[in-house]
């Protein structure tokens, strides 16, 4: 009975070494693994986040590592104002401004410039020069609104005519969400007009090109169609505008059907 007993207490003793050692063994086996998961899970929350920061990301061009340039002009009533912005390049905070040469520089510095937020309202913003649907302040420091500015007796509108690339001959014609629209190609013509309601926009004319395609550097082919036409663009206006002009008798109306959004 006492060997019986002692073999029993020997067994146990074995038991109980080789489960302690299996489990060791074990424990060894799981930390790589569990370290292993959480570099996994580390790898595929960056993937996620790097996704949810794409879909928020401006959709588009330009981006940070572009250098565009768009030509502008500004037409009130039925002539256009000779004068540009002032060079607001010296304390530039986003990349979308002027040097007073005529141009929009677009070469975004930040990405809240960038895709669709490269807008008129990016550039005005940095100008610092009122410019909405109602209102539209001249680079004289004049300031044109809606609701008290008339040509020739006719209430205002403020429309934005642009011209996707030099060679484009019809351009696009905003009267609405000015602020939104974008600076998204290089070359583009913009025509800043606040004329009468029912004025026609053929009327309007194409904005003088030559000192962009200096920049833009293009060959002889690809200069915009209609050059050297001899098109009219109308009697240049004082730089100085009397802002607020008092209500006339209205002269002859150009004729005229619904303004174009198209």
């Amino acid at each position: 009975m006492a060997r019986s007993a002692a073999a029993k207490k020997v067994a146990k003793a074995a038991s109980t070494g080789a489960g302690g050692k299996g489990a060791g063994s074990e424990r060894k086996i799981l930390f790589p693994a569990a370290m292993v998961l959480v570099a996994v899970l580390g790898v595929v929350l960056v993937l996620v986040a790097r996704n949810q920061r794409a879909d928020l990301a401006p959709a588009g061009d330009p981006g940070l590592e572009d250098h565009w340039h768009s030509a502008y002009e500004i037409y009130i009533c039925d002539g256009l104002d000779p004068t540009s912005f002032a060079n607001d390049s010296e304390d530039d905070r986003t990349g979308i401004h002027t040097h007073g040469d005529g141009l929009i520089h677009i070469h975004p510095f930040v990405s809240t410039v960038t895709g669709q937020y490269a807008t008129l309202g990016a550039f005005f913003n940095e100008n610092e020069t009122a410019f909405d649907d109602q209102q539209f302040e001249l680079p004289n420091g004049s300031l044109i609104s809606e609701d008290e500015f008339s040509c020739d007796g006719e209430a205002v509108e403020i429309r934005v005519f642009k011209w996707n690339q030099l060679t484009a001959e019809k351009p696009v014609i905003f009267t609405e969400d000015l602020r939104d629209v974008r600076l998204n190609q290089d070359g583009q013509l913009l025509m800043f007009a606040v004329v009468g309601e029912s004025y026609d926009n053929s009327q309007i004319p194409r904005p003088d090109d030559s000192y962009l395609r200096q920049y833009l550097g293009l060959p002889a082919e690809q200069q915009p169609l209609g050059e050297g036409d001899g098109g009219e663009t109308g009697p240049s206006l004082p730089a100085t505008i009397e802002p607020f002009e008092t209500e006339e008798p209205a002269t002859e109306v150009p004729e005229s059907g619904e303004p174009n959004d198209g």
